[in-house]
């Protein structure tokens, strides 16, 4: 009987790391592999548009001519855009002098205009924020968060559906900054 009961425990202790390491998180940009399926793919012109900007300042214009732009496709309410907006803030800080324009893009119909107005408010990112559930639909998008980043022509350099290492961005902006 005593052995069954340490071998119930081996067992367990052996489930539980397996289930840690499965997880994921926390993932170095050498072993990250993008989730850009069904994405528009790298080398491919991702489509223009205008938008109310909900941090005011008129509308933003995406036809090109930025040196890069991030594109953030979230909604309010995903646990994954709440733990990204952090490293997304600090990314718009460390390569705003060098022109890379961080766009916010709600498109979740559950959310309002006000709530992802105030979703980057609370994150202290101070670059575009729009809402328009339309443009998922334009962008492939089918899960939280969406991120693409752009070159200044709008040819996408990378894509990713879901959390990513920061690392992956800073290599996908640097690139796209040329």
């Amino acid at each position: 009987m005593l052995a069954l009961a340490g071998f119930t425990a081996v067992a367990i202790v052996v489930l539980v790391v397996i289930a840690v390491l499965s997880a994921g998180g926390g993932e170095s940009a050498s072993d990250f592999t993008p989730n850009d399926q069904g994405l528009i793919q790298p080398g491919e012109t991702a489509p223009a548009f205008t938008a109310e900007n909900l941090n005011g300042g008129g509308t933003f214009d995406l036809e090109g001519g930025q040196n890069a732009t991030m594109l953030v496709f979230f909604a309010t309410w995903c646990p994954h855009c709440q733990n990204e907006a952090p490293v997304i803030s600090e990314l718009e800080e460390q390569y705003e002098a060098r022109g890379l324009e961080v766009v916010m893009v709600g498109i979740d119909g559950q959310d309002t205009p006000e709530g992802v107005r105030q979703f980057s408010e609370n994150f202290d990112i101070q670059s575009p924020t729009v809402y328009d559930p339309q443009l998922g639909g334009e962008y492939s998008v089918s899960g939280y968060p969406t991120t693409y980043v752009l070159d200044g022509e709008r040819r996408v350099v990378g894509a990713h559906s879901g959390e990513a290492p920061r690392e992956v961005f800073e290599g996908w902006i640097e690139e796209a900054l040329g």
